[in-house]
């Protein structure tokens, strides 16, 4: 799977916008993909490799900020079998508070089988020097080489090292940490904050979880779920480049429903939640999942920031450079950062 189009017959640029979507697109988003995107292959028609060495991962991103000091360490497994684990560590300019740096732990999109520890440096570097606190990139492993559940024991791991070695090392205030990813990391997060409940003594506890455009349920389908449907064609992630990567993380079916790769389908926990930012695009396949996540945490009583950013596809985040939805979504996550460390 995902070498199938490597065969030049396979579909090939250009892609024009589908009729099902063009007219509810936002008109800065259609111009800048019909100006930069439709006349490249996509992701999911060309092999895996390709993609990894194709270079910007989404373009339309903007600049990263200045930050005190990026650093990069290799932090020891303490539960799973596996190699030493890559984390960046972004720190803030200025005097550190006296009750140490606040700290955000952030996984980045991709789909489980893209990205890396250089992908969100731009949200990282905002959330860093904005919100003036810690932020760590985890750069967990990727599928089809690491499929379900490596991404899940990688971001545990990363937790674990946090509240064992991270907190005193990187001096940090241990009452003050939040979680949270784009997508894919989204998706990390929210299962880090259920699994976070049945080891408390081993990880932090988190103020706040920032969950942007966030995969929860690996069995939605356009056949069962409305934003699916409706989103099908839907560009940057249509629901066959959805069910590419789901298949190479999850080749297993019977583990999609499991709560760890569909963190919606937990059925309890939900009251002990932190509270939730969630962020997403009306146009997106991910949109119910991302609502119904929500929904699950309101009905709990967990206070939750819904946002549903019109006439937008599933990368917004990332294209911050170009969409103004982009930058309003940096600017949400730097005021619940703000105010969950005040």
């Amino acid at each position: 799977m995902g070498e199938k189009y490597a065969d030049p017959a396979g579909p090939q640029p250009p892609y024009p916008l589908h009729p099902s979507v063009k007219d509810k697109l936002d008109p800065i988003y259609v111009d800048f993909y019909n100006s930069h995107i439709f006349d490249k292959q996509q992701v999911h028609l060309q092999p895996v490799s390709a993609s990894r060495t194709s270079g910007i991962l989404i373009p339309g991103g903007g600049p990263k900020l200045p930050v005190g000091k990026t650093e990069d360490i290799q932090i020891q497994r303490r539960e799973t079998e596996g190699p030493d684990m890559p984390v960046r560590v972004f720190t803030p300019e200025g005097e550190r508070p006296s009750d140490g740096w606040p700290v955000m732990v952030y996984y980045h999109g991709g789909g489980w089988v893209l990205g890396n520890i250089e992908t969100e440096n731009t949200v990282c570097t905002n959330l860093c020097k904005r919100a003036k606190c810690v932020v760590i990139s985890v750069d967990y492993r990727l599928a089809p080489e690491n499929p379900y559940p490596a991404a899940v024991h990688d971001s545990w791991e990363a937790l674990l090292w946090l509240q064992s070695t991270g907190i005193s090392q990187l001096h940090l205030n241990p009452s003050k940490v939040a979680i949270g990813g784009s997508s894919a990391g989204g998706n990390l997060a929210a299962a880090m904050c259920h699994k976070a409940l049945s080891s408390p003594a081993l990880v932090p506890s988190f103020k706040v979880q920032l969950l942007i455009v966030p995969v929860t349920d690996n069995t939605a389908s356009p056949s069962r779920t409305v934003s699916w449907k409706e989103n099908e064609f839907s560009p940057a992630l249509p629901a066959e480049k959805m069910m590419w990567y789901r298949r190479h993380y999850l080749p297993d079916e019977k583990s999609w429903k499991e709560p760890e790769a569909s963190p919606l389908l937990y059925e309890d926990g939900w009251a002990e939640q932190p509270k939730a930012l969630v962020v997403v695009g009306e146009l997106d396949v991910l949109r119910s999942e991302g609502e119904q996540y929500a929904e699950k945490l309101r009905k709990g009583g967990v206070e939750v920031d819904l946002k549903v950013m019109k006439g937008m596809p599933h990368p917004f985040l990332a294209m911050d450079g170009v969409l103004q939805q982009g930058r309003d979504t940096i600017t949400f996550m730097v005021e619940a950062l703000k105010e969950a460390f005040a």
